[in-house]
């Protein structure tokens, strides 16, 4: 990938796509606090990884209809969401292209009303659990399978042998019951066997989102399959090598 301007980058929140209310992003990544550890036989400071921490912050536009940011992220009912979120990030358009993904608690959500007229949100999240991970998607943004299939092969340029992470957003279903799975092969155009298989999801289910960690080998080429009887599974997937 060449260097990026940041135009078409989408946030997934729990299965909602708030990216055509969000209008800016910030504090995408992850820290670690460093535990001082240093002895007198020591000439200089000497400290020890500690915890993993993630953060994202999200400036948006006032937007009240069903599925959009107010709605989302106030939870419409006189307080923030309680529960963990999922959220998504592809930071560009293909698959193949980073993304960040994060199980957080949202710590807050603000309006504000700027001298130039709009309404304007703010909100902040803070990961839970979890470290929040870096990985490549497995979709272009968001693709929708009309039925039982298979997305674009995903060449992520060697195996590695620390396991990973699969993220998904299901956005919609028409109909029917969707089980979305990431499957790896040891070269393109060979067979490929079930890397990661998400949680069965019916229509009244969606919109919904789901993280799942697996050990072990992660072969160089991936792929999203999805089964079952369903119509328009509308999904989005990410996945972080460990």
């Amino acid at each position: 990938m060449a260097k990026e301007s940041g135009l078409n980058v989408r946030l997934y929140v729990s299965g909602y796509d708030l990216s055509g209310d969000a209008n800016s992003l910030g504090a995408v990544g992850y820290s670690n606090e460093l535990y001082e550890v240093t002895t007198l036989d020591s000439s200089a400071t000497a400290r020890l990884l500690g915890k993993v921490d993630g953060t994202l912050t999200v400036n948006g536009f006032f937007d009240n209809a069903s599925g959009k940011i107010h709605a989302v992220l106030s939870g419409n009912s006189g307080k923030i969401p309680t529960a963990d979120v999922n959220v998504l990030v592809p930071l560009s358009s293909a698959a193949g292209d980073p993304c960040y993904g994060l199980v957080a608690k949202e710590a807050e959500y603000n309006t504000d009303r700027s001298d130039t007229g709009p309404v304007t949100v703010y909100s902040s999240f803070a990961s839970n659990g979890f470290g929040p991970e870096f990985g490549e998607m497995m979709t272009a943004h968001d693709d929708t399978h009309a039925s039982a299939g298979s997305g674009t092969v995903v060449d992520s340029g060697a195996a590695s042998s620390n396991g990973g992470t699969g993220f998904l957003q299901v956005f919609s279903l028409a109909s029917g019951s969707v089980v979305t799975k990431i499957q790896e092969c040891a070269t393109s155009g060979g067979s490929y066997t079930d890397l990661v298989t998400f949680s069965t999801v019916a229509a009244a289910a969606a919109p919904t989102s789901e993280r799942l960690v697996m050990t072990g080998t992660v072969q160089q080429y991936l792929k999203v399959t999805t089964t079952g009887t369903f119509s328009n599974a509308a999904i989005a997937v990410g996945f972080a090598r460990s």
